[in-house]
């Protein structure tokens, strides 16, 4: 049977069940067992049944589509938000489409046109500069639309990001109570301001306790980074330890020790930035300051879920707090490796209420 030939009717008859269940499998609009379902998209699949998304626009009214702007889909910070918010999007019934910008502005107007011409009830974007796209402004009446992550202009749209002044903050404070005084810190891009708050969170507390902190830009692509960190370390003393302050730039990190055949957390104390499964499947698990990823993408959500269902209310600007997994790639220096530390199962927090979202209305 040919795939443009196959409709609603056909897969309900094959599947032995009404064209209302079939309806319900695709749209999400109410829930089918789970063992029906699959049954469904089995039929459909065989069959070669694809839904009509504009169809279904016109019947309904409205577009069950919510479009997804990342400056980055080779970083897993970016992919593992959008994987928590399909699965949120999924249970209220809608399907996601995403878009790269791949950090650059001309791809970032292209793609968010692309989208945009979907017509999709709700948009995410995080943008690729502190600079917001034009288009948004011209959109913002036409579609329910959330900030995400790097956010300085928050009174277009309800944003969503983490106090990044306090993650590089608590990481450099961490160091510094282990005696650490010469501390390099290790940025992507500080043209961004969550970087530079990072930095600037991370500087102020080294100054605090009497030390000094070097800063060295390596961009978003390890390789590179690394070779650019090693160029630094070859003109400059060798610090005590070093805070990367994104998870690209933590692998730029990791990449240039291991090159110069430094041991991690015995040569050199090492923070990381995220926390993912590859961090601890090392032979010296790395100490990370840890994104709320699952509130991020839970926050994300639920304010584009009102905004779609007609919310509004001044906008919201929510602020999540991260907390440091505290592992083996830190050391106390020499002269305080007799008094106690953290244990490794360590999490600190920054402030007393940990990953609590702070609302500010925006006016």
């Amino acid at each position: 049977m040919a795939k443009n030939s196959v409709s609603i009717k056909d897969v309900a008859a094959a599947a032995g069940v009404s064209t209302a269940t079939v309806s319900n499998v695709f749209s999400g609009k109410k829930p089918v067992k789970d063992e029906l379902a699959a049954k469904v998209r089995k039929t459909a699949d065989q069959l070669g049944y694809h839904m009509n998304r504009a169809a279904s626009t016109l019947r309904s009214g409205r577009n069950q589509i919510v479009a997804v702007l990342v400056p980055d889909l080779a970083d897993p910070f970016f992919t593992s938000v959008i994987r928590e918010i399909e699965s949120q999007a999924k249970q209220d019934g809608f399907e996601i489409i995403v878009a790269n910008s791949d950090n650059d502005t001309e791809n970032e107007r292209s793609r968010l046109d692309a989208l945009l011409s979907w017509k999709p009830a709700g948009l995410v974007i995080i943008p690729s500069t502190d600079e917001l796209p034009t288009r948004l402004y011209d959109a913002k009446s036409d579609v329910a639309l959330v900030l995400a992550d790097r956010v300085k202009d928050m009174s277009l749209a309800d944003s969503i990001k983490i106090d990044n002044a306090g993650a590089g903050a608590i990481a450099a404070k961490y160091l510094c109570e282990l005696g650490h005084r010469h501390i390099l810190i290790v940025a992507s891009d500080e043209s961004i301001d969550p970087i530079r708050e990072r930095v600037r969170g991370a500087i102020e507390q080294v100054a605090a306790f009497g030390g000094t902190a070097d800063t060295v830009t390596v961009g978003n692509r390890p390789e590179a980074g690394a070779d650019i960190l090693s160029h630094w370390m070859d003109r400059n003393a060798r610090p005590t330890a070093m805070i990367a302050l994104t998870d690209m730039t933590t692998l730029s990190v990791l990449t240039c020790l291991a090159e110069r055949r430094l041991d991690v957390g015995t040569d050199i104390s090492v923070v990381g930035f995220d926390d993912y499964p590859w961090m601890v499947a090392r032979r010296t698990p790395i100490t990370a300051i840890q994104q709320p990823v699952s509130q991020i993408a839970l926050s994300i959500w639920q304010r584009l879920k009102l905004r779609m269902d007609g919310d509004t209310s001044a906008v919201s600007a929510i602020e999540l707090q991260c907390t440091l997994k505290i592992r083996d790639s830190v050391k106390p220096l020499r002269s305080l490796r007799d008094k106690s530390s953290p244990s490794n199962s360590d999490t600190i927090p920054i402030g007393s209420d940990t990953a609590e979202p702070r609302r500010k209305p925006v006016h």
